[in-house]
Order: C-alpha cells, then sequence, then structure tokens
C-alpha cells in the first residue's frame, strides 16, 4: 500500500503567502512547457527526406505533411521549333529526373509526348489546331512524373512548331 505524505506549511505573513503562489505559478508553467513540448516532440519528426509533421483531419485521420521538400528544384527552358524528340533535360546516372511542373505553349498545331529517352511517359497530347488549347501549365503536386533511373526527359513534337516554356524538377 501507498500512503500519502502530508507536509505542512506554515505562511505567517501576505509576503510568504504571495511568495508560495509565485513558486506556484511557476512550477505550474514549467510543467504546461514540459507538456507542450513532449507533444511537439511526438508530433514533429525527421526522415531522411527532411522534417515532417503530422495532422489530424477533421474525420480524424492522421494526415502527415512534409515540410520542405528536401530538394533542390531546378529550372530548365523549353524552347524548340522542329518537329522531332528533343532533350529538354540531361539524363543524370543512377537518379530519376523528377517533374514538378510544366509549363508549354505551342505557336502551331503540334502532337505532343513526353518521354523517359524512348520511354513514352504520355499519349500524344494535341495543342494548336481548331478548338485545342495552346499550351498547358500542370503541377504534379505530391506525384511527381518520373523519368526512368539515368534516362533524360524528352519532348517529342509532331510539327515543326514553336514549342516555349519551362519545366521545373529534382533528381533523386
Amino acid at each position: 500500500w501507498i500512503e500519502a505524505e502530508s507536509q505542512f506549511i506554515d505562511i505567517m505573513s501576505i509576503t510568504e503567502l504571495k511568495n508560495v503562489n509565485t513558486q506556484l505559478e511557476q512550477s505550474s508553467k514549467l510543467f504546461v512547457n514540459n507538456i507542450i513540448q513532449r507533444v511537439i516532440a511526438q508530433l514533429l519528426g525527421a526522415t531522411d527526406k527532411g522534417f515532417v509533421t503530422l495532422e489530424a483531419t477533421k474525420t480524424g485521420y492522421l494526415k502527415v505533411l512534409p515540410m520542405g521538400t528536401g530538394h533542390t528544384v531546378i529550372s530548365a527552358a523549353i524552347d524548340e521549333s522542329t518537329a522531332a524528340t528533343h532533350e529538354i533535360i540531361a539524363a543524370v546516372v543512377g537518379k530519376k529526373i523528377r517533374i514538378v511542373n510544366l509549363m508549354l505553349t505551342v505557336a502551331g498545331e503540334t502532337n505532343i509526348t513526353l518521354q523517359s529517352d524512348a520511354n513514352v511517359l504520355s499519349g500524344p497530347l494535341d495543342f494548336g489546331g481548331t478548338d485545342e488549347p495552346r499550351g498547358m501549365v500542370h503541377h504534379f503536386g505530391d506525384a511527381p512524373l518520373d523519368t526512368v533511373e539515368g534516362e533524360a526527359f524528352k519532348i517529342t513534337s509532331s510539327g515543326a512548331v514553336q514549342l516555349s516554356g519551362y519545366v521545373t524538377y529534382f533528381t533523386e
């Protein structure tokens, strides 16, 4: 059995009462700060790709959000005008090219195919014809468009029209 030990403090003046009150207030603040620090430590974690925060959704599910990508995002220009396959980003040995954003405009009718060297990443995208778009802007979000490891990112244009734009990416 455990018995509680009672301790009594003889308070003889208002000053002593204020001192006890101040000590209790400081102790409670330290206690609360300690709890907050423990909760934060449990809700913020580190991975090999950077820090992550944990958050609950309205429905009670756990949502994990990366804090920063941990990657250096690079930009490459798109400036081509022939009907051919154009290397936009050179291959990196042992790494995938992970496309984050793609912005593209065309000066006339063409079909665009996105490729990882000879491997097709998209079907032919129709641009520039009657009732067809003259460009696209796409953010790939949390699911980047990946090349095969060690392969270049290429764009094939079926028409000899100006292609302009840019792509942002990182390698991994």
